[in-house]
């Protein structure tokens, strides 16, 4: 052995036996908490991010709209769906993971979280037909009961997969043909809108199995005036927005879906300006003072995937637009929130697609002003609150 090894062996040995009752010593053992969530208030959201571009694993950030900030986050799979349950105990996400991440086998589960501490609690495995496309609101909803989640499917045939809560099953499949979305109108009946602009009403027993279906009178004419597919549900009454300006109001209260006479959201001086709704999540209601509100934006046919620039605020018992408030970023969906002072929150999808980071901006909805915003979301493309 050469002196310089033989040398680098010796330091090396006398800086080991200088570390080696160091080394002995023993940390403390980690602490580790798990932290609980209060019971969900009126000025929560959810929002969902799609996680685009990949959209492999979305989620959901659940947000205290009062203090602009992200409270826990709850996980799923591809295209994912969320659905709050109505006594605010268990939170779902209709998910579809693939056994080699984007192919394989693929499995469609409704997963089942517990409120309080996020953890997953169980899941109820479904056909493998659920409707695939950028999320939507109503392509998963659940009973005022809570009784029962309804799930969209199309392969491309139309149907709703129902799942029972409290047995933690699959219950069966419910045929709409030519129908898609899933409106919950009471405990035991649900709504599709059709091609032709009808609405399926559904019934069912208490097992979830179908007892009754009815179709009605168109209530829009596609071809004419489409409507948005994701309207603002306030009980039993639907109110959707058409991508030339238009407001129609449907009671979904009875076995037969009824449409009112729809109102223009729009004047001829707008109509001139070319301002229509356009976006994602168009439209909301604020239940409490009964107002609503309509994201717009100015812009030709076929622009109804357009950014918004204001949102414009109705009063829906003297159909009169009362409010126009400018954003500060162009939105894609908007919300209002049940709470004492009701705040309207905007979802910046464009800020996502620039910077790869969405961002939620708040209102306040009495005053039209800019609150605040909360940044780092992903790609956010859809609101639910409680």
């Amino acid at each position: 052995m050469s002196t310089r090894v033989r040398s680098l062996v010796l330091l090396v040995a006398a800086i080991l036996l200088v570390a080696a009752p160091r080394a002995q010593a023993q940390l403390p053992p980690d602490q580790m908490t798990s932290l609980a969530l209060p019971e969900v208030g009126p000025g929560w959201i959810f929002v969902l991010d799609a996680g685009f571009p990949s959209t492999a694993a979305a989620r959901v950030y659940i947000v205290d709209t009062g203090r602009l900030k992200v409270l826990g986050q709850v996980s799923g799979g591809y295209l994912s769906n969320f659905v709050l349950a109505p006594d605010h105990h268990e939170f779902y996400s209709v998910d579809t993971f693939y056994s080699r991440g984007w192919r394989g086998t693929r499995t469609d589960v409704v997963s089942i979280f517990d409120a309080k501490k996020l953890n997953f609690s169980g899941e109820v495995e479904i056909p493998p037909k659920r409707l695939l496309i950028v999320p939507k609101r109503d392509s998963a909803s659940i009973t005022p009961d809570g009784e029962f989640i309804l799930v969209a499917n199309m392969t491309p045939a139309t149907s709703i997969s129902v799942v029972d809560t409290k047995a933690r099953k699959f219950v069966g499949e419910i045929e709409t043909p030519g129908c898609v979305q899933a409106f919950p109108s009471g405990n035991r009946q649900f709504d599709s809108i059709c091609a032709d602009g009808s609405i399926l009403t559904v019934q069912l027993d208490d097992s979830g199995k179908a007892k009754g279906k009815t179709t009605s009178k168109p209530f829009f004419d596609p071809g004419k005036d489409p409507v948005f597919d994701q309207p603002a549900l306030v009980g039993s009454r639907a109110y959707f927005d058409s991508y030339y300006g238009n407001l129609y109001e449907v009671d979904l209260s009875g076995a037969e879906a009824k449409g009112a006479q729809p109102w223009s959201l729009i004047t001829a001086a707008d109509k001139a300006g070319k301002w229509r709704p356009g976006g994602w999540q168009t439209v909301a209601v604020e239940p409490k003072s009964g107002v609503l509100l309509v994201l717009m934006h100015q812009g030709g046919d076929w622009t109804h995937k357009q950014f918004g620039t204001e949102v414009w605020v109705y009063d829906l018992a003297q159909r009169q637009r009362v409010k126009r408030i400018k954003l500060k970023t162009q939105g894609y969906s908007i919300f209002a929130t049940n709470a004492d002072k009701p705040m309207l929150e905007v979802l910046d999808l464009q800020t996502s697609m620039q910077e790869g980071t969405g961002q939620l901006e708040a209102y306040n909805l009495t005053t039209g002003k800019f609150v605040g915003k909360l940044d780092e979301l992903g790609s956010p493309f859809v609101i639910y609150g409680p």
